[in-house]
């Protein structure tokens, strides 16, 4: 259950780690840049994604 935790972000870490408003974490999610899940009211970003947009050579 820990590895699958760490693999899912919430909203307010990727904002944190990709250094940008909530605005633009949106548009990212619309725009199909993040992986993400909705679990009830929240969203959840794949690390993976979320790295792979900090870091676009990887």
């Amino acid at each position: 259950m820990a590895n699958k935790k760490e693999s899912w972000l919430e909203s307010k870490e990727v904002t944190k780690k990709l250094k940008i408003r909530d605005c633009d974490l949106m548009h990212y999610r619309l725009q199909g840049k993040l992986e993400f899940e909705k679990r009830g009211n929240a969203y959840y970003y794949s690390n993976e994604s979320v790295e792979k947009l900090k870091n676009p050579t990887l």
